[in-house]
């Protein structure tokens, strides 16, 4: 099927982005099929790293590119071009904000964005839509202390208009830019393995290698249930765990069990290794096998739902009483 070929396609450009080594790249497209992978690359937020591997391809094997229309190559280098001046925006923007923060004595840490571009060979090359800031709470003070402080201020400065206060973040507009200020970088719905996981950050006054990688655990993990996991969840993931392989560092086996996150780690790190060509898709798990079915196409999986029965996201009775709980409470 054309989608399928375009699909592994995809995936060699993105290792060739990442600097590996493909041993067999697929036959060569046809135009159609080059339409496709830009389709799949734009529905995943790859746009720019699969561009890298196109240039790749024009540097090694040329004439593979050669059925790609020309029009398309304009647009996805039009595209890029794009990726690049909102990152660079985006900076300039993320610098102002964090200004913003300092002036009413709030330190911050970027969450996502920056923080994980730079694991990427061409930071400015991962996509991102807004600003996630971690607003740190001065020491001592409760959560809860924290969120009214920092909403206090946000509601004093003409320059942020003030959205939707949930537990985790308040969502703010600054300028003409959307950002999330959090007041914690994320939640579980189990209370217990919250407390845990709230009292973990409470620890640091940042995210260490190993949080960083729960994180990106955490937030692949929700998409599978908000729009659906993306290529680009489980780049962030596979780069930022290889990365701390590379500096010594262990895999988060007793964080993740802790926290009720095991089975599903051991899972995405199948799913990182087999769309980085790491492991043949016969040596994966079933549950990693419903994953990559529903990955393609974005597609927020019941199968994948219900392979995770036990998990703080995904067990049923948790995340209902965790929605009551939030649709019933205020905070700002």
């Amino acid at each position: 099927m054309q989608s399928d070929r375009a699909y592994t396609f995809l995936l060699a450009l993105l290792r060739l982005a990442l600097g590996e080594d493909v041993q067999n790249m697929p036959m060569a497209l046809s135009p159609d099929e080059w339409r496709e992978v830009y389709r799949m690359a734009a529905k995943h937020a790859v746009i720019a790293i699969a561009w890298d591997g196109v240039e790749q391809l024009q540097q090694h094997t040329p004439q593979m590119l050669q059925s790609m229309p020309a029009d398309l190559m304009g647009k996805w280098f039009a595209d890029v071009h794009a990726i690049e001046t909102a990152d660079f925006r985006m900076a300039k923007h993320t610098a102002q904000v964090q200004k913003l923060m300092s002036d009413g004595g709030f330190d911050s840490q970027v969450l996502k964005g920056a923080t994980l571009a730079a694991y990427y060979p061409k930071p400015e090359h991962r996509q991102a839509a807004d600003i996630d800031l971690w607003v740190l709470p001065q020491q001592g003070k409760s959560l809860v202390a924290h969120r009214q402080d920092l909403l206090k201020y946000l509601q004093s400065q003409h320059a942020a208009a003030v959205g939707q206060v949930v537990y985790h973040h308040i969502e703010t507009t600054i300028g003409d830019v959307e950002v999330e200020m959090h007041v914690t970088p994320t939640w579980l719905c189990h209370p217990l393995h919250n407390r845990r996981l709230q009292q973990l950050f409470a620890q640091n006054r940042q995210l260490t290698p190993e949080q960083q990688e729960l994180y990106t655990l955490l937030h692949a993990f929700r998409h599978i249930y908000h729009d659906g996991l993306a290529l680009r969840h489980v780049l962030d993931f596979y780069l930022v765990s290889a990365s701390n392989r590379q500096r010594g560092i262990s895999a988060p086996y007793k964080l993740n069990a802790q926290l009720g996150l095991q089975p599903f780690a051991q899972a995405i790190c199948q799913v990182a290794d087999y769309v980085m060509g790491k492991t043949p898709a016969d040596r994966l798990s079933a549950r990693a096998m419903h994953i990559l079915q529903a990955l393609p196409e974005r597609r927020v999986s019941c199968r994948v739902q219900w392979d995770y029965p036990g998990e703080t996201l995904c067990n049923l009775p948790w995340r209902a009483i965790h929605y009551i709980w939030r649709k019933s409470h205020h905070y700002a």
